[in-house]
This record gives structure tokens, sequence and C-alpha cells, in this order.
């Protein structure tokens, strides 16, 4: 495999977007497919097609030219974190042993294979039990974590009816700016009906839900004579939603102990199986839906604004989870 091949297929795995694998993007000054071979740099601003995110182009001596996605990403903890990691573990496990005593609160305690059962063996980076003596797993999600391990480490859960609760720890703020969520965060705001817990070290040991809501980018008008078609031609002029950039949408605080309670969640077949979530058990906030339920109702709209558009007829405005949560 070519290094141009592993870049494009990074880009797609990264961007969750297959729109600049033909080497061509939408010029932001003419509003027309470019090539990024015929292009450089100062030629831009450049977008990509599919999914309106920024893109950059990428001038290669050994590769062929092509063009990446740009845009911001959440400031995770990575894999190499493990101070971080461990700050996290720490914290947590010391809320847990002083709100639940009883408990039994243990770090990475590895819960036994049971081959009669079915069982495969699970190491959580936390459990216990609560008041009530319900079992319940805390997972510290990092970028490590593939979906098939998430997924088979959910169903284990769920075969030995332990709640788990997956939180997403992040290096500083989220802040308010528009970001592209990972596929694990995305999968996981389908696992917990719309939102992902985050949780930052060294802070006060509080849970911070967010949801991914719709987030627009507005399409500057141009008008230019098209060569081919003969004809004067205008774009723009509009707003239009992102694809895979949400806007970070952010519910009340949560304290661990006072704010979730234990629920099933039936799970559903996603149209990729890789990415179906599995019937489960989870630790759910309390919080009513802080979002707007409209908010993606508005979007088949759009598509009399692009009516007869040559570049954005067909654009998808529904990531494929938001389908899912939303019905469309």
């Amino acid at each position: 495999m070519s290094t141009d091949s592993v870049d494009i297929k990074d880009d797609i795995i990264t961007a969750r977007c297959h729109g600049l694998v033909n080497q061509k993007a939408i010029s932001l000054q003419t509003m027309d497919f470019v090539c990024a071979s015929d292009v450089i740099k100062e030629d831009g601003p450049f977008m990509c097609p599919s999914c309106l995110s920024d893109a950059i182009v990428r001038k290669c001596t050994e590769k062929e030219d092509h063009f990446a996605h740009k845009a911001r990403l959440s400031p995770i903890i990575q894999s190499q974190d493990r101070e971080l990691h461990d700050v996290v573990q720490n914290e947590l496990l010391e809320y847990l042993v002083n709100n639940y005593p009883k408990g039994n609160w243990a770090k990475e305690r590895t819960i036994s294979r049971n081959d009669e059962k079915g069982l495969l063996e699970i190491v959580p980076d936390i459990s216990g039990r609560d008041n009530n003596r319900k079992p319940i797993a805390v997972e510290i999600q990092n970028s490590a974590y593939t979906l098939r391990k998430i997924h088979i480490k959910t169903v284990e859960y769920q075969k030995r009816n332990i709640a788990v609760l997956w939180l997403v720890p992040l290096k500083e703020e989220l802040g308010e700016e528009v970001f592209r969520p990972r596929l694990f965060e995305k999968y996981l705001h389908s696992m917990y009906y719309g939102r992902v817990y985050y949780y930052i070290p060294n802070r006060n040991k509080k849970i911070v839900p967010v949801h991914f809501s719709p987030a627009k980018r507005w399409i500057e008008e141009s008008t230019w004579y098209d060569v081919d078609m003969q004809e004067q031609r205008t774009e723009g002029g509009y707003f239009l939603t992102y694809r895979t950039i949400k806007s970070p949408n952010f519910g009340d605080e949560l304290e661990l102990s006072k704010d979730f309670k234990i629920e099933e969640n039936m799970g559903f077949q996603h149209k990729n199986v890789k990415k179906e979530v599995p019937k489960c058990i989870t630790l759910q906030d309390t919080l009513k839906p802080w979002w707007s339920n409209q908010e993606f109702k508005d979007l088949n709209k759009q598509k009399e604004l692009v009516k007869g558009s040559k570049i954005f007829e067909d654009y998808d405005f529904i990531d494929e989870y938001d389908a899912e949560i939303y019905g469309e």
C-alpha cells in the first residue's frame, strides 16, 4: 500500500467522509470544483463537497497531490497520556468510595471468564456497587478503543447485568466552537440517546454532558460565467448544515452519585453492522433533553435552497447516526 493510500485512508477514518477521495474540492473563491493538482494553498480556501468542512491541499513530490479535511477535534486524552488517565481513574475511584462506602470499589479488577455461560474475561477501569447493591462499571474511554471493543465490552456487561457508564476524559475544556466528533464519540452519543459524558481531570469531579447539535456554514454568494454551460451561474447566499461537524450543546454538570440512574437500552440495528448499538444496561443521566427535538426537522427545507445547484443538489445533510436518533 502506498503512503498516499495510507494518508487518504487515515483522512477518511478521521473525517468520517469520502468526499475528497477523487482529489477534488470546492474553491470558495469560484464556488466550483478544482483538482488538487491544479491549485496551490494560496488559491484557497477550499471546502469538502460532501460534508462542507474546510479542506487543505497537500502538494506532494513523491505522490499524488490531494486534499485533506480540516476541522477541530475534541481535546481527548490519548492512549499515550497514561498519567492523565490515571488521574481520572483515581479521582473517580475516590469519589465512588466516598459516596458508596460499602460498594467494594476497585480499579482494573478482573471479572473472570466463564465458558459454560459464554462470558468473556473483562477488566473495567472501575467497578463496584451502588447503595442498592447494583453492580456498576465505569469505563474511561480514550482513542485507543475501537467501536468493536466498546461493543464487545458493553455486551459482556449486559450479560452480567452490570450497568456501564462510558466517560470521555478531556485534557481541557471542550469549548463552544463547532467541532467534528470522532466516530467513537458519535457511537456513544447514540448509546446514551443524544449525549456524551465528558470528564476533565484536576477540576471538580463533575461530569459534563454534551449533545451534538447541528451546525451551519454560510455559503457566500458567487456569480460567474460558466464556459461549459455557456451561461451565467450563481451559487451560495444561504446557510447549509454541516454533515459531520457539530455544535457542542452543554447540559448541566452532573454528579455521579446524584444525577444518574440505571437504564436498559434496547439498542438499535445500524445499517452498518459494525456500528450497531447493542442491547445494554447503562448508567444514564436524569436530565430532560436540553436541546430542541425540532433541531433536525428543517434540513429537508435546505434542499429547496440548493435545487438546481451544480455543486450541492445531491448533498445529504443527515449524518448516519443522526438518522438513527431522529428517524430521518
